[in-house]
């Protein structure tokens, strides 16, 4: 396949996400408004599950189609960071729209969770030989395991449902129209991974890095687009819901990748290399703020140097992406 038609069928791809993510925000925000189920479900279980569809497709396509299990822990570590990245770019330029909204209590549980994911990821980076079970690493079924009492504790209804959406739109035409665009996003994810897969291979750069990069970037798109259009329509807590709540689903998806990852010639999915260290080390700290920053905007007296606060912290998981992508290029040694 000649290199522009690969660079064009990527651009294409990422077009499609862009495309398909304002629909499932906007499916999302009729779906909170006309049902009673809680913002915060909605944004952390049913989004947060679609928007994490390339993080998951792609990672078992670089198991079984392309065969780069390295690409798998750069592609869920580096949407992760960006995720946070992103979201700290969304609530700097919503700031104002910010300032009467109070984030759910639960996600500070969210964060812990996600901080104890990072944890074991450690360990399975670290203590990989010893990890081993088979084929696979212990660390993983423990992250399954962990999600799984995180959905449980999460609020799952709210107050009876009160329509404030314009939509003409009726809740069933907005979940249907919301699994189609799944499915889509499905297809966009897979062939996303064959074209990274020969970019990188065109570029000379690292799999971890490409995951990390191209990868990484791509799949996080839903996640952007679709927190900036809850955002727009100033439905803050879902919008986090969607960023938190798929950032503990991508951990997940290491579980998946590790137990498919049995066929021959298959190697360990926790590669520990520089790439995946600083990956690492900038998505905790990046989580850490995250969860500094709504302790900060939940706080009963808000003043000028609360928000000056906020404005600094908002700022940390952007720059820490940034640096990440100077450490790994070279450009900071």
């Amino acid at each position: 396949m000649p290199d522009w038609l690969v660079y064009i069928g990527y651009v294409a791809m990422v077009a499609i996400i862009v495309v398909l993510s304002i629909k499932l925000g906007k499916y999302v925000d009729i779906i909170d408004a006309k049902s009673n189920i809680s913002g915060a479900f909605i944004g952390g279980v049913m989004l947060a599950a679609v928007t994490s569809l390339p993080e998951l497709f792609t990672s078992l396509s670089a198991v079984w189609i392309v065969k780069e299990n390295s690409m798998i822990i750069g592609n869920i570590l580096g949407s992760d960071l960006i995720n946070l990245a992103f979201f700290g770019v969304i609530l700097l330029i919503f700031g104002r729209g910010l300032k009467k909204q109070k984030f759910s209590a639960f996600y500070y549980l969210a964060l812990g969770v996600i901080l104890a994911m990072y944890a074991l990821v450690a360990v399975g980076l670290y203590l990989a030989e010893w990890m081993q079970i088979t084929w696979f690493s212990a660390v993983s079924p423990v992250i399954l395991v962990l999600y799984v009492l995180f959905v449980k504790k999460m609020p799952k209804t709210s107050d009876a449902a009160d329509d404030k959406s314009d939509e003409k739109l009726t809740l069933k035409q907005a979940v249907v129209r919301f699994i189609v665009c799944a499915v889509v996003l499905i297809a966009a994810s897979i062939a996303m991974t064959y074209l990274t897969d020969i970019v990188a291979g065109n570029l000379g750069l690292g799999k971890t890095f490409a995951g990390a990069l191209f990868l990484g970037v791509a799949t996080s798109l839903p996640e952007l687009i679709s927190s900036v259009e809850l955002c727009r329509r100033k439905n803050y807590n879902a919008a986090a819901g969607n960023i938190i709540g798929s950032n503990i689903f991508n951990f997940t998806i290491l579980f998946v990748a590790d137990v498919f990852s049995f066929i021959p010639d298959s190697s360990d999915i926790y590669i520990l290399n520089g790439d995946s260290q600083w990956l690492l080390i900038f998505g905790a700290i990046a989580t850490a703020t995250t969860l500094g920053m709504m302790a900060i905007k939940n706080m009963r007296k808000q003043s000028i140097g609360n928000a000056v606060a906020l404005y600094a912290v908002n700022a940390v998981p952007p720059v820490l992406y940034l640096l990440y992508l100077l450490i790994t290029t070279g450009v900071i040694r």
